[in-house]
């Protein structure tokens, strides 16, 4: 029978034992470390990201407003059009203002978008809905 060998150290350096023991096989490659951030830095990605929020739905809300009294010209359309022209409004307002917030919306991702549209449209649909009722 062998004996099971004893394993000491962090975890790091048991990947690094098992690695150079199986050169053939692929080992998972670990993400590099970031340094981190300095206070200052901290509280401005906070500021921006409440700022990514409050915005958002402050457009939301007076698209819901704006749609409640702009009923009578919009009846006519369907709903979905009336989405997708919200969507694309406020996208555009969006991106040409956020410059004006201090924010870098040159960086934003895919994901970044969709969130904020997503803010847009939630604050758009319920303030709507609250109104007609």
């Amino acid at each position: 029978m062998a004996k099971k060998e004893k394993k000491v150290g962090n975890k790091e350096d048991q990947r690094l034992a098992t690695a150079q023991e199986k050169p053939g096989e692929k080992t998972a490659k670990l993400p590099p470390k970031v340094a981190p951030k300095s206070a200052a830095e901290r509280r401005k990605d906070r500021i921006d990201g409440i700022v990514k929020t409050v915005y958002p739905s402050v457009l939301g809300t007076m698209a819901g407003f704006a749609c409640f009294y702009a009923s009578d010209a919009i009846s006519p359309y369907p709903w979905h059009f009336v989405m997708m022209s919200v969507i694309l409004l406020t996208y555009v307002i969006q991106k040409f203002t956020y410059t004006f917030l201090n924010i870098d919306a040159e960086s934003f991702k895919t994901k970044d978008w969709f969130y904020v549209e997503f803010m847009v449209i939630d604050f758009w649909l319920v303030t709507w809905t609250l109104l007609l009722n």
